[in-house]
């Protein structure tokens, strides 16, 4: 998987091609955690969470992006609290309007997730969308939604579709 991710961030940053390539950005939003009826007794399913993430313009259409995000912890009771983090390689398909100002994306990916409080973690399936708006050449701002579904295989009480919904405001540098 290593091997993979590397590769594409090289091949994007090699043949970036909108306007300077390559980009970081970094994000801060609200998630919120569904356990598939794991956990019926959490005190809230809403945390707060961080994501940064880079990537290279393939095309003016499409972008490959490494990304990493933390989400803050679930108290489940006074004994367990649940919290996530995942890394994950997407591809985003982009739509721009107004002389390139304005951009509508869908974002596709895998990735693999990694629980604390709990015995798990795997892989996971990332997609999303957004819009951005570019305010010069280097900086832009986004709005954007993702969720990260994974399974939760237990021994005692069977298997669970997980998912996290993140919706997030990021700030995007380009370089």
């Amino acid at each position: 998987m290593k091997v993979v991710l590397i590769f594409l961030m090289f091949m994007g940053v090699a043949f970036g091609d909108r306007d300077g390539g390559p980009y970081v950005g970094v994000g801060y939003g609200i998630s919120e955690y569904n356990s598939d009826g794991l956990y019926e007794n959490l005190k809230s399913d809403t945390s707060n969470s961080v994501t940064i993430y880079g990537g290279a313009y393939i095309n003016k259409y499409f972008s490959v992006e490494l990304g990493y995000s933390d989400f803050d912890s679930w108290e489940v009771d006074e004994s367990l609290t649940v919290s996530y983090s995942a890394l994950s390689v997407s591809t985003l398909v982009h739509y721009a309007f107004f002389d390139d100002m304005l951009d509508f994306y869908a974002k596709f990916g895998v990735g693999q997730i990694d629980a604390s409080g709990i015995d798990s973690g795997g892989s996971t399936f990332v997609y999303g969308g957004g819009v951005g708006m570019r305010f010069n050449e280097w900086l832009s701002m986004k709005v954007a939604y993702d969720r990260y579904t994974f399974e939760y295989q237990s021994s005692s009480s069977g298997n669970y579709d997980m998912n996290i919904d993140y919706l997030y405001s990021a700030l995007e540098f380009q370089f």
